[in-house]
């Protein structure tokens, strides 16, 4: 009885363990198939997240510049284009640009270091993106493997993502170095890139107006100031020839006399303005003559006399004024009521050493030869923003259309309009370098005084020579200054015609010398080492550009080439400053 009872023990048993098995095979395949279903959903919403991200990431970007209905309808079609690379478990997504775009404005709060976004508004900067697979979108909800076995075949899934444009601390290094004037000079007035001089026009602005804002340039037959006339300065009133490639003929100029030394002056009109002014045919003849031209102050104060700079008492019989020893040479001590210094003259420079300047090649190095020892407005101008370019010397160039400096002027002042327009957040300072790198305005949000500070800047304002790693230097002080702000993207517009001379400390090393253009270079890569970009501007005549494709190449970012005459470079600089206005980046803030 015993063993019969043990064997129907044995037999209850194996039936209970078939139950409890049956039981928890179904307990582990319905866990099985949630975990299919959970899988498949948990892939489908990233995908679906990034497709989202990616859209509006895409439509962010369209938002830099440009009519609001034309960003808006660019914006939702680059988004529908991103979502459609983007399939979602299998299907192909689509967006509504009634319910699944969202345009707005980023809204910064301070106290998170986040931003929010704001719907609506007439400045927009940011995209939200809503991206469904649900019963009402096109590609439907995500079908479960399992799930109908429980009631529920399909789930819903959204993703949402807000992007927006990133607010820029900006650091412009503007080049002001004294070759910012040389497009104007009379050394590349018949240049061959198409270039030309605008000298006539720094003249008629020396006693202003201020060129328009902004200037447009031209021959000078045809700019703003083609009716204007620029101060005089004794026998120097006469402009003379346009200064027009192809066509000016130094030797022909009646406004230019050439009074050389060692040689005879025999300008018949010169003569004829000097008698008219009282001197008898014996003076003229002693003015005239070079003859004694030995003692180099005779031929300086002849040639002062004869410009009507200073009068002449020369003591001579028959002569014009008594007084003087009555010998046949021009003594300082016999010179008199001098033609007075314009008022905006500050210091240095004098009638006489503009006289030297123009007739020793050792000063005049910089101006075509052909100008030596020719003397009137044009050799008069070049020797004020060529040789006494300072603001402590002449503080007026600025007001005058030096080119290139005033194309950039003017772009810089573009690029401030476009992002002023954005409303975007962005706060810019200002840097300058020439000699030594100087520090002009702080990272601000007041964007226009970036532009009225530097329209009040001259060509070789501080000093002349090109020190770019002190630029770049101060523009990385800058961007990681206490001004800075860690939610901003870090960016510096370099312009200059790239002809490094310099170490940091201002010490002239050479035109293109290799240690100032490393230097620059190594100042590049340590800006790209913190995160920063730049982007840099060539523009001038004998640019260097290699230099600064390198340096946009080290910091991630672009180089832009202006080139041509005044007019086209002009324009171009503006298109240049305009798009680096609205080069924003994007990042997701949702």
């Amino acid at each position: 009885m015993w063993v019969r009872r043990m064997r129907g023990d044995k037999k209850r048993r194996r039936g209970g363990v078939v139950v409890y098995t049956a039981v928890s095979l179904t307990f582990i395949l319905g866990f099985a198939a949630l975990a299919v279903d959970i899988g498949t959903l948990y892939s489908a919403q990233a995908e679906l997240q990034r497709a989202a991200d990616a859209a509006a990431l895409a439509a962010a970007s369209q938002l830099a510049s440009g009519e609001l209905s034309q960003m808006e309808s660019e914006a939702i079609l680059a988004a529908q284009q991103a979502v459609a690379r983007n399939d979602v478990y299998n299907a192909q997504m689509e967006l509504d640009q009634n319910t699944d775009i969202e345009f707005g404005k980023a809204v910064y709060d301070p106290s998170t270091g986040r931003f929010t976004f704001q719907p609506g508004g007439a400045v927009i900067d940011a995209v939200r993106v809503t991206l469904r697979r649900t019963d009402n979108s096109a590609a439907g909800p995500i079908r479960l493997a399992f799930g109908r076995f429980f009631g529920q075949p399909t789930k819903g899934l959204t993703a949402r993502a807000t992007a927006v444009l990133v607010p820029r601390d900006i650091a412009v290094v503007i080049d002001l170095s004294n070759s910012m004037c040389h497009d104007s000079q009379t050394r590349y007035y018949d240049r061959t890139d198409g270039g030309y001089s605008n000298l006539r026009d720094i003249w008629a602005a020396l006693d202003g107006p201020e060129p328009s804002r902004p200037y447009i340039p031209g021959p000078e037959t045809e700019t703003e100031y083609a009716s204007d006339t620029g101060p005089t300065f004794g026998q120097m009133d006469t402009w003379g020839d346009p200064l027009l490639p192809n066509s000016y003929n130094v030797a022909s100029d009646p406004g230019l006399f050439k009074i050389q030394r060692y040689m005879n002056t025999n300008d018949g009109a010169l003569r004829a303005r000097t008698l008219a002014r009282g001197y008898s045919d014996d003076e003229v003849n002693v003015l005239m003559s070079g003859s004694r031209d030995g003692s180099y102050s005779h031929w300086r104060n002849r040639t002062l006399v004869l410009l009507g700079l200073c009068e002449w008492k020369s003591g001579r019989h028959g002569g014009k004024y008594s007084g003087g020893d009555g010998d046949s040479y021009v003594d300082s001590w016999e010179l008199f009521n001098w033609v007075p210094k314009p008022s905006w003259r500050v210091s240095t420079w004098t009638w006489s050493g503009y006289v030297t300047w123009v007739g020793y090649t050792s000063l005049y190095r910089y101006v075509r030869p052909e100008f030596r020892w020719r003397y009137g407005l044009k050799t008069f101008t070049d020797y004020l923003i060529e040789g006494h370019p300072q603001y402590d010397r002449n503080n007026n160039l600025w007001a005058t259309p030096e080119e290139p400096l005033r194309a950039i002027k003017d772009a810089v002042q573009s690029m401030i309009d476009v992002i002023v327009a954005q409303d975007s957040l962005d706060r810019v300072s200002l840097e300058i370098f020439a000699t030594t790198a100087k520090h002009e305005v702080d990272l601000t949000d007041d964007l226009q005084l970036i532009p009225e500070t530097l329209y009040r800047r001259q060509s070789g304002h501080y000093d002349r020579a090109t020190n770019i790693a002190g630029g770049l230097a101060q523009a990385i002080n800058e961007l990681t200054s206490e001004r800075a702000r860690p939610n901003a993207a870090k960016v510096i517009m370099l312009m200059s015609d790239g002809v490094a001379n310099t170490d940091e400390d201002g010490n002239w090393l050479g035109d293109g010398s290799e240690v100032a253009r490393q230097l620059a270079l190594d100042r590049a890569q340590q800006a790209a080492d913190l995160g920063m970009t730049i982007y840099t501007v060539s523009v001038g005549y004998g640019v260097d550009r290699e230099l600064l494709q390198q340096i946009a190449a080290i910091g991630r970012g672009q180089e832009f080439y202006a080139v041509g005459n005044p007019e086209e470079y002009s324009q171009q600089l503006e298109d240049i400053f305009r798009t680096l206005g609205g080069k924003r980046p994007v990042a997701l803030i949702e």
